[in-house]
């Protein structure tokens, strides 16, 4: 228990800098260690991703809400946006909790790895657009914004990863996009912890010390160090290099990227032989 401990912190820790410095909330680093830890406390497989992805929307919470604050006092946060964004977020976050209660685990674990290469790829190489691409107003950011809430919740993702890369293809200037990101990140995560907390099969089988789908050991030792170190993050978001800083995100997601396509491949293998 000593060394799950450790690991949380540790975890935790990594996931508030990251947040601060590229506006993640954290679930794309908590979500695969989950996936690796939860069968240690007796977490079934086929339940493995649908509560590392609530447990890990359970910290985004928290580690949105701080990243956000502390970006807006720095200014960097675009209001306007979050606010013309914020219903089109929540009614995605809803519709994905909902789908995502009837997709096995092991095809959301395939579908998170594919999906961050394809948004590493995208940050380490950005497209040189011709024509300038301003955020959208009216029905299409409506449908872009219900879209990126419904894969933050399918995925187990904070929406920085989503957000991050759609607003800086929209000609927002990159500190701009990661701190307008943390900010809208917080309404997907809380309607989604909420609904997979609430809306859960009568027949669901969870350790000790859990609601719904969210393990609150888990939870509880990751929020402290992840909070803690969201301000350093924002720190040095503010004095490092943009393009420094999107090498930066564009590594770490290639890392897991790789290592969620392999867990995945690697539970689809053995249940093709069962």
């Amino acid at each position: 228990m000593l060394d799950f401990l450790l690991l949380y912190l540790i975890t935790g820790a990594l996931v508030g800098l990251m947040a601060g410095l590229l506006g993640l909330g954290g679930a794309i680093i908590v979500v695969p260690f989950l996936v690796w830890q939860l069968p240690s406390v007796g977490v079934s497989p086929e339940m493995i991703m649908h509560v590392a992805v609530a447990t890990s929307l359970g910290l985004v919470v928290c580690s949105a809400l701080v990243s956000g604050w502390n970006h807006h006092r720095y200014g960097n946060v675009h209001w306007p946006v979050v606010r013309k964004m914020l219903l089109g977020l929540i009614i995605g976050a809803l519709l994905g909790t909902v789908i995502a209660k009837h997709i096995p685990s092991a095809a959301l674990q395939l579908f998170f790895g594919f999906f961050v290469l394809i948004v590493s790829w995208r940050m380490a190489f950005p497209k040189k657009n011709s024509k300038s691409k301003d955020l959208p107003n009216g029905l299409h950011l409506n449908v872009a914004s219900s879209l990126i809430g419904a894969l933050c919740i399918l995925l187990g993702i904070s929406g920085g990863s989503l957000l991050v890369p759609y607003f800086n293809r929209c000609n927002v200037p990159l500190r701009n996009a990661i701190a307008t990101a943390s900010v809208c990140t917080f309404p997907v995560a809380l309607t989604g912890v909420i609904m997979l907390m609430l809306f859960v099969p009568g027949n669901l089988i969870m350790p000790k010390h859990s609601v719904g789908y969210v393990y609150f050991p888990a939870l509880l030792g990751l929020i402290l160090p992840c909070v803690a170190l969201v301000p350093l993050g924002v720190r040095l978001a503010m004095r490092l290099d943009v393009t420094l800083i999107r090498g930066i995100f564009s590594l770490l997601l290639f890392l897991i990227g790789c290592d969620m396509l392999y867990v995945a491949g690697k539970a689809l293998w053995v249940l093709g032989r069962v």
